[in-house]
């Protein structure tokens, strides 16, 4: 998670400086990290939880977790990553509003999502490669920005779900110096996620900092 946070602000400053050809293209790498983030926490979330106390249970020592099968080959399955993503994401809706509740725990199958793999497999590669298409020849330099911002604006809302995901499942820990906090990257990806909201909390922090720190000067 913390590689696919790092990827996904590596592109928001590309995005800024004009290459949205290769912001692009890291967006979809951090997305690919999350789907694997995913595969592992799935299989490590029993083991992981056990030294916190959780639902009333004794804090035990985390036992052996078994590596996912997606995880536990040396290919590199591209696409079968991005349908993962793209499962995953199509829950936000859910996740932010009650009354779509079922879209996140209910996602569709995975299958649905083969078609947006590949078009977001297609993006990664535009963004890195010169290529030719017939008469046409295709590079990075002359992809548009438009439509970067919401990628951007999407995929750090979904790497934030998965984060905030983990923050619920260890808040009722009752060893809590067991909890492995991941804070320090929801920090990192609040600016992406809800730019607006974090410029208005921006604001008003420097607005109550301003007078302390005036005052302290004097």
């Amino acid at each position: 998670m913390a590689n696919s946070c790092a990827l996904l602000k590596d592109g928001a400053i590309l995005a800024a400086h004009g290459s949205a050809g290769r912001a692009q293209a890291l967006l979809v790498l951090a997305m690919e990290e999350l789907a694997k983030a995913r595969w592992l926490y799935d299989a490590a979330e029993y083991e992981w939880s056990r030294p916190l106390g959780l639902y009333g249970l004794p804090s035990t020592k985390s036992g052996t977790v078994l590596l996912p099968s997606e995880l536990s080959t040396r290919r590199l399955p591209h696409l079968q990553k991005l349908q993962a993503a793209e499962q995953f994401s199509s829950g936000l809706g859910g996740f932010w509003d009650a009354s779509r509740r079922e879209e996140y725990y209910f996602p569709a199958d995975l299958i649905t999502f083969e078609e947006a793999a590949r078009r977001r497999n297609a993006d990664k590669q535009a963004g890195f490669y010169v290529d030719r298409l017939g008469d046409a020849v295709l590079t990075p330099l002359a992809i548009p920005s438009e439509g970067i911002d919401p990628f951007l604006r999407r995929a750090a809302q979904s790497l934030e779900m998965h984060l905030i995901e983990d923050h619920t499942r260890q808040q009722d820990a009752v060893a809590v110096h067991a909890i492995d906090s991941v804070q320090d990257l929801h920090w990192e990806v609040l600016p992406y996620a809800h730019p607006e909201l974090f410029a208005d909390f921006a604001d008003r922090i420097g607005d109550v900092a301003g007078p302390a720190a005036e005052a302290e000067g004097e």
